[in-house]
């Protein structure tokens, strides 16, 4: 009986280590931030409005994402990456190259993405508190 404690205490203490670990939380944000700025890249916007925005974001998100549709995106390059593991949040500084065809012009614009990793549904993850940019 004993034993069977000791296995549930440490059980339950490799869980919750687990949940708020700085590392993987780190972690977790790069896999985030990755994809969200892969799926621009690729001109998946909508999807990842759907995927990372938070809810008060999400139909602006999606409003943007509908605007962007003929936005073909050339190149996005991070300049910063702010993240702090202990309160949750990371800020990325990003610069994103585009073109609306028919024009052949190269236009860039900053996006300043605020990030939050918090609970919802029973689920931490990170989630983008800011919505993408304007292509204009």
């Amino acid at each position: 009986m004993p034993i069977r404690r000791l296995l549930v205490l440490v059980l339950v203490a490799v869980a919750l280590a687990g949940c708020r670990n700085p590392y993987l939380i780190a972690e977790r944000f790069t896999e985030s931030s990755r994809e969200y700025n892969r799926s621009i890249r690729w001109q998946e916007l909508e999807q990842a409005c759907l995927t990372f925005a938070d809810g008060g974001v999400k139909e602006e998100c999606l409003a943007r994402a509908t605007a962007a549709k003929g936005v073909s995106v050339a190149d996005y390059r991070v300049v910063s990456t702010e993240l702090d593991p202990e309160k949750g949040t990371a800020t990325v500084r990003m610069e994103i190259d585009y073109y609306i065809l028919p024009s052949t012009r190269l236009k860039s614009v900053q996006d300043v993405q605020q990030w939050r990793y918090e609970e919802k549904d029973g689920d931490l993850r990170w989630r983008i508190v800011t919505p993408p940019p304007e292509f204009k």
